[in-house]
């Protein structure tokens, strides 16, 4: 950083003095632009890296309740295929009984 500094120089030496302290601020400037530059930059590809690792995380834990619920669709019709082997009049009773129910839920007035 530039330091002021005082002497008694003649006006001349002053004007120089304060062109290289303008120079020397510039130089400043443009070196903190930079770094805030490339803070930004870093800040973006962090928060880019955790959405991403995020996203992953939540696509396997939807492909696991997926795979769960799958699983579980396959049992109960299972279940309810061993049941209708199991206890045929009752299915056909159920059938037909579910068969009336919704007729005349929907049937028109």
């Amino acid at each position: 950083m530039a330091q002021a500094k005082t002497s008694n120089a003649s006006p001349k030496e002053d004007i120089d003095q304060l062109g290289e302290q303008v120079a020397a601020l510039k130089q400043d400037i443009a070196e903190i632009s930079q770094t805030l530059s490339g803070l930004g930059k870093s800040s973006s590809q962090a928060a880019g890296d955790h959405v991403r690792q995020q996203a992953a995380h939540m696509r396997d834990a939807g492909q696991e309740h997926l795979y769960s619920a799958q699983h579980k669709a396959e049992e109960l019709g299972q279940q309810a295929a061993d049941t209708v082997r199991n206890q045929p009049a009752a299915a056909v009773g159920l059938a037909v009984g579910l068969g009336f129910l919704l007729g005349f839920m929907t049937g028109r007035k």
